[in-house]
């Protein structure tokens, strides 16, 4: 339920930033799209700022080129009063952002996280949503403002990737009745479904080959690991690789209940996803190395190489197996 505090202020106050946890997925980019969407309705000024670059695969949406990589270089024409952010646990999932941030700022959280810090001075949280943008359409809603079809692929765009094209537990009879309502306001369901599931670069193919090739099992096949070291993420083509996704190639082996997906982003640091279709919370473990996300779907950063993730990684999944 969105709450008359948070559209008192969204609707008195201006100069929003909108932003989102590093690399953001489809649920922070269809969100805070969204939120722009609102604000460009309620005649208000902001900038969507983020830390890492968004995937060209959400191109399709419609003012995708409004959200800004962060750099130090980066100059705003109007001083920042409030913050918005989207689909975040905490502020320290914002990256480089965090540097933009004046102290004085008003802080509006929205989020559906259970490992949501509550960082906010308005925290607008629904862990019963299966997507950020739901608790967005519900915001949206509350103004009585009509969809378009660019709001409405925004909404859906979310829905879809975070509740895994409804098939995740965390899909409701609400999230089917606000995707009839996107789809009656326009939203090309079908485009979109071709496009995200259907559609691959020859060179994202030869990555997924290339990371299930470095598949290895281990808690006696009930954990699968996968990575891309750091030379293949130098290399020429990656940016033609889209992931979205390659962690649950892993997860759908048979007796597997956890999948770890490893990227050594810089030498010595490595991007964790964890997946998990067991009673073994990965949101638990990636809040001890500083992350976040849902019991089934979490993701931190651990200092060190591939092989010390792994080994720190299946210390704590096997304590919980065990």
């Amino acid at each position: 339920m969105v709450s008359e505090e948070l559209k008192k202020n969204i609707s008195a106050d201006d100069n929003f930033l909108i932003s989102s946890h590093i690399n953001p997925d489809g649920d922070s980019i269809g969100g805070m799209l969204a939120v722009g969407w609102l604000l460009d309705k309620l005649h208000k000024k902001y900038i969507i700022v983020t830390d890492s670059p968004v995937s060209e695969k959400f191109k399709y949406l419609a003012g995708f080129e409004k959200i800004i990589r962060y750099s130090d270089n980066l100059r705003m024409d109007f001083k920042i009063k409030n913050l918005i952010v989207v689909d975040s646990p905490n502020l320290e999932r914002l990256g480089k952002v965090k540097r933009l941030i004046p102290e004085d700022i008003q802080i509006i959280n929205i989020d559906h996280h259970e490992s949501n810090s509550l960082f906010g001075d308005i925290n607008c949280i629904d862990l019963k949503a299966g997507a950020c943008t739901e608790i967005i359409y519900d915001l949206i809603h509350s103004f009585g403002i009509t969809l378009d079809k660019n709001v409405a692929e925004y909404i859906y765009t979310g829905i879809v990737i975070d509740t895994g094209r409804f098939r995740f537990s965390n899909t409701t009879a609400k999230t089917f009745g606000i995707s009839a309502k996107l789809l009656d306001a326009g939203a090309r369901i079908s485009f979109i479904a071709e496009w995200l599931y259907h559609t691959n670069s020859i060179e994202t193919l030869k990555g997924l080959g290339f990371l299930l090739n470095s598949l290895e099992t281990a808690n006696n096949g009930k954990v699968a690991i996968v990575c891309f070291d750091d030379t293949y993420l130098k290399s020429e083509w990656w940016e033609r690789v889209d992931t979205e996704g390659f962690v649950n190639y892993p997860l759908s082996i048979e007796d597997v209940e956890v999948a770890i997906f490893l990227q050594e982003i810089e030498t010595d640091k490595v991007r964790v996803s964890l997946r998990s279709k067991s009673k073994i919370n990965v949101n638990e473990i990636a809040k001890i190395f500083g992350g976040g996300g849902h019991a089934k779907a979490a993701g931190c950063r651990i200092n060190g190489t591939i092989s010390d993730a792994k080994k720190l990684l299946l210390q704590e999944i096997g304590k919980r197996m065990n």
